[in-house]
């Protein structure tokens, strides 16, 4: 009957459904009365009175009239009795358009903010509820983010709704689940938890259910609000939860046995438990070659390691540990370096700082004004700043490439931000000892950390045969398409 049946029957007796009409519509008045859009239309069927009640732009007017009220006003004729009057247009006269019975007044609320229809009858304790939503929202479109060379250009909407439809499309089996939660601590939002049932830990399905019903928010504006609720506690630097804009890859995700979370109102998607290895997989890598998807993700490594390091170790290299670089390019660097005011490491701290500045200004603003933004700042920072002076070539060449391989690994560019600073302050003050030393704290935050139970490490450390088929190198369809590695794998192998 609709995903108003997994809250009915969850209020408090005393707001059960009166069978006086008068005092149900009191008590609807008195919580939705003061905005302008909350309708009560009084009619009369057979000499028994009634009353539509919903919320002016948050249904369907032209379903309503088609589905529920046109059949009802054009019956020839109806019973006289209120509760006969009641099944009869329950049974009968609207059974083509999705419906369920309430029982007490919260659960009418509930659903006239959902953007349902209420018919109440005088003389019965209970309501119809008429799932005729209509409230705007936007249509199917391309990701705008997560781009892809080949694979469908159908993207998540911000309505939950046509979310799992586009879900249910391509997972075409009696396994998938789709169970609809009601979070937040003050005003209640939709919640969909979709996993695979032959596939999915029933101890991983179960923490996340309770990890989302622990929530104490009063209202969730995005999936940002829930995702450190699913993230273990700990200073860990890399996020353990992964969203994503494209349902064909979070159908992938469901078919590894882990499980989607999607909220109403935001076209992103989480999923958990998330490795840190899949930051450097792209739904281009099953499309193509195997040996070109090696190469693919090659390139994303290296450009993760020198989007964080490199502007350190360039750092270190020419404060502590100039004859590590050839004669002639030192003599270059030096008579670049020598020009400017500033010393190596604060001028790397302030080119990156700048550098965020404008990327902030330019992902903030107008598009039209975004652009011009990012063009004056190409200017500043690049030919004015090095003629004026103020900043040396090698390292604007520095803060370019880095700017470069921070776009490749989209999906960790905060953290990658944050360490890239990190280390120039360290290569400036420790060399290239402390950079390596910094690297290794690194590895061990990854090791350490363990979302909803498992190795954010996974499958490499520890190391398993079967997932390692798709880690580095991916192998052949062939082999990869007998049977993914999934979390009920890893558990029947033992942790």
């Amino acid at each position: 009957m609709g995903i108003l049946e997994s809250v009915s029957g969850g209020s408090s007796p005393d707001t059960a459904i009166k069978r006086s009409l008068t005092d149900n519509l009191i008590y609807l008045d008195g919580k939705l009365g003061g905005s302008f859009d909350f309708k009560i239309r009084r009619t009369a069927f057979s000499g028994v009175d009634a009353a539509f009640v919903c919320l002016d732009g948050m249904c369907n007017n032209e379903e309503i009239f088609l589905s529920v009220t046109n059949p009802i006003f054009g019956a020839a004729q109806l019973p006289e009795a209120p509760q006969a009057l009641y099944e009869t247009i329950r049974d009968r006269l609207s059974s083509n358009v999705q419906q369920s019975e309430l029982l007490t007044l919260d659960d009418a609320v509930d659903a006239i903010l959902a953007g349902n229809l209420l018919l109440l009858t005088d003389g019965v304790t209970r309501c119809l509820n008429f799932s005729v939503q209509g409230y705007p929202k936007k249509s199917i479109e391309a990701p705008q983010s997560s781009m892809q060379e080949r694979g469908s250009h159908e993207g998540f909407t911000d309505s939950f709704k046509d979310n799992a439809t586009l879900i249910r499309r391509r997972l075409k089996t009696p396994e998938l689940c789709i169970e609809n939660l009601k979070a937040g601590a003050g005003i209640k939002t939709d919640i969909l938890l979709c996993y695979m049932k032959a596939r999915a830990p029933v101890e991983t399905v179960q923490a996340v259910k309770s990890a989302l019903n622990a929530m104490k928010i009063d209202y969730i504006s995005g999936e940002g609000c829930i995702e450190p609720f699913l993230e273990p506690n700990g200073n860990y630097i890399f996020r353990s939860v992964g969203d994503t804009e494209r349902p064909d890859v979070f159908c992938a995700k469901l078919t590894e046995g882990k499980i989607g979370i999607i909220v109403d109102g935001t076209p992103h998607a989480l999923v958990t438990p998330y490795t840190f290895a899949e930051n450097f997989q792209a739904l281009d890598d099953y499309q193509k070659r195997p040996y070109y998807a090696l190469f693919l993700r090659a390139i994303r490594i290296l450009s993760f390691i020198a989007g964080v390091f490199l502007p350190g170790l360039y750092t270190a290299v020419t404060m502590y540990h100039p004859e590590m670089i050839p004669a002639d390019v030192l003599y270059n660097i030096a008579s670049s370096q020598v020009k400017t005011p500033f010393p190596v490491m604060m001028e790397g701290l302030l080119i990156h700082i700048i550098y965020e500045i404008v990327r902030e200004a330019g992902l903030r603003m107008p598009k039209a004004v975004g652009h011009a933004v990012s063009i004056v700042g190409a200017l500043i920072i690049g030919d004015a700043a090095v003629t004026a002076g103020l900043i040396s070539a090698p390292m604007l060449i520095i803060v370019a490439l880095t700017a470069v391989t921070s776009a490749v690994i989209s999906e960790i560019h905060d953290p990658v931000s944050v360490l890239r600073l990190v280390f120039i302050v360290v290569g400036g003050l420790t060399g290239v000892y402390g950079i390596f030393l910094g690297a290794g704290l690194i590895l061990l935050n990854i090791c350490a950390e363990e979302p909803m139970g498992y190795p954010f490490s996974l499958p490499a450390l520890p190391f398993k045969k079967e997932a390692a088929r798709d880690m580095l190198v991916r192998r052949d369809w062939r082999v990869l398409g007998r049977k993914r590695y999934s979390l009920s794998a890893y558990l029947k192998n033992g942790r």
